[in-house]
């Protein structure tokens, strides 16, 4: 079975930590990823709803999409658009404000593309 991916995001989208689990779903190491926005992984023509959704999220700060499981397509590194399965969860640092969203990141078996047997 494949490590989550794991992704923690400031609320600005920008990664600050990719675990190795994200570097085989996405295909970028984390030494590639970490200080990028969340851009990396969204597909150009999704970007606009991505971040009008991320923004609520970051100002939401009542918790409401804690745990909130998403299917959604991303980006792989070699420009593969795939369909992930994405459970988000909205972090507060210790004054209660968002420190930013831990996102767990699973490839979509359903709709991922089936690979022959060796």
């Amino acid at each position: 079975m494949a490590e989550p991916a794991l992704v923690f995001a400031e609320p600005s989208g920008v990664v600050r930590i990719w675990n190795s689990g994200a570097e085989s779903l996405f295909g970028h190491p984390a030494a590639e990823a970490i200080g990028q926005t969340l851009d990396l992984i969204v597909p150009p023509d999704y970007r606009e709803r991505h971040w009008a959704g991320y923004r609520a999220a970051m100002a939401a700060s009542d918790g409401n999409i804690d745990h909130a499981s998403f299917n959604i397509p991303a980006l792989h590194r070699d420009g593969t658009v795939m369909r992930v399965e994405v459970r988000l969860l909205v972090l507060h640092d210790s004054r209660n404000r968002v420190a930013g969203a831990m996102a767990v990141f699973s490839a979509d078996e359903e709709t991922a593309p089936s690979l022959p047997r060796l």
